[in-house]
Formats: structure tokens, sequence, C-alpha cells
């Protein structure tokens, strides 16, 4: 009980919970995070950092520089999945922040740097 306690207070935060609907769409870096989230690219390592050790994100690090996703369908019977459904899909900073993603994606695309 204290486990999950200490998750859902790691993921009880507005960025944190940015990042992980961010990771449930795309592998991304910290400094693409940082890009589409507008925050200091420290910031976003901190939290990126807290979320790994409590198990919501997966680190790849197959791609040249680390990216990060959500660690699907873990002993924990998908709370992860379950947070980033709760996330109100109509909110504007939720909607800001999938409009930069596409950007982002799009510049991966073309072969540009990001």
């Amino acid at each position: 009980m204290t486990t999950l306690v200490s998750r859902l207070r790691t993921a009880a935060h507005f960025d944190r919970l940015r990042i992980l609907g961010l990771c449930a769409h795309a592998d991304l870096t910290v400094c693409e995070l940082a890009e589409i989230l507008g925050l200091r690219r420290e910031r976003v390592l901190r939290h990126v950092r807290l979320l790994a050790r409590a198990d919501f994100l997966c680190c790849n690090e197959h791609r040249p520089w680390r990216s990060y996703h959500l660690k699907a369908g873990g002993k924990d019977g998908g709370l992860v999945q379950l947070l980033v459904d709760l996330l109100p899909h109509g909110d504007s900073h939720h909607e800001r922040d999938l409009q930069r993603l596409e950007a982002i994606r799009e510049v991966r695309s073309k072969g540009l740097p990001a």
C-alpha cells in the first residue's frame, strides 16, 4: 500500500502528468519534452527521473539520445495507463502539448534536428 501511495504522490504534479500524457504518444528525449512543455531542461530531467524511479517511464537507449516512453503492462495492473486515460483530453495545456508534439514529429520526419 505504501508503494502505491508513493507512486501516486510522484504522479500528482502538473508537469509530471503532462510528461506522462506526452510519453503515451511517443518516445521523447528530455530536450524534446522541455521544448514542448516550455520548461528548463534541468527541471524536465528531474521530473523524468522521478517518473522513471516510480516505474511510470522506461528509458530507450537505442536512439542516438536517451528517450522515454510509458512503461506499459507493469505488475500494477496498468496504473500508468489509467492515469493517462484520466487526463482531461480537452484541456488547453494538453491540446497545446499535443500540437507541439506533432510539430516535433514533422521535423523528425524531415530528418532535421528538433
